[in-house]
């Protein structure tokens, strides 16, 4: 087309609709296709764990994980200053060997936890309907950085001669640990309600089975700072 024998106002109309075609075109081209809901961070680690393979199980897991953490965020935000104070409750009474007042602070504390309870039971519910037993316990790992395997494989090192009974109640107690906290806000405080059932697994229940932890502990540690060095000495 000859554009010099375009009359001005055929020459206009025609740039015009010339421009329409190209914006629609690429408003076609650049369209931005529609995305599936976004992962909760929390969920992530979750979802690469179980290897689910099914997009469905995999969504609707992320909707539970999201709850839950929605709902245990809230709590926290509303809950962590007494928490706090009563951790430190028994971490003084702990270290005052004043057992009365470290027991007295982790009454409470499971007082505190106790209202998150209906929350917690419905996060393992909600898991329950999409997983079996063994992968809701492969959640509560994930969220727990697997601190009941890597706890137990140290104690079957640091009590070499635990009968299969004595490692049944270890495990049992160590999950007991997991179980609560999965509701913690913070690796610390995780590592403390593992620490209130090491105590119980220790000063109690392994005490009454005829063993000194605390020389355990030490030959434990002697034994492992001496492989240090022969491998050392090996290197050489």
């Amino acid at each position: 087309m000859n554009l010099k024998h375009l009359s001005g106002l055929a020459l206009a109309a025609l740039l015009a609709a010339s421009s329409v075609h190209s914006q629609t075109t690429d408003a076609t081209t650049n369209a931005v296709p529609p995305t599936a809901p976004a992962v909760n961070k929390h969920a992530v680690p979750i979802l690469a764990a179980l290897k689910l393979g099914d997009a469905a199980k995999e969504a609707k897991v992320n909707e539970v994980v999201t709850t839950f953490f929605t709902g245990l965020n809230d709590w926290h935000h509303q809950n962590d200053a007494a928490l706090k104070g009563l951790w430190n409750d028994f971490n003084h009474g702990r270290s005052k060997k004043d057992l009365a007042a470290a027991n007295a602070a982790l009454d409470k504390i499971d007082a505190v936890y106790a209202t998150f309870k209906p929350q917690h039971d419905g996060f393992l519910k909600g898991l329950g309907k999409v997983l079996s037993p063994e992968q809701v316990e492969t959640v509560e790992d994930v969220l727990t950085v697997r601190k009941v395997e890597v706890t137990y494989n140290v104690y079957t090192q640091i009590f070499p001669t635990l009968t299969e009974d004595q490692k049944t109640v270890v495990l049992q107690n160590l999950k007991a640990a997991r179980e609560q906290a999965i509701d913690a806000s913070s690796m610390l405080e995780k590592s403390a309600f593992f620490k209130k059932y090491k105590i119980k697994i220790e000063d109690v229940y392994l005490t009454a089975q005829g063993f000194d932890p605390k020389k355990a502990r030490e030959d434990f540690a002697a034994k492992s700072a001496k492989a240090k060095v022969d491998d050392g000495d090996a290197a050489k």
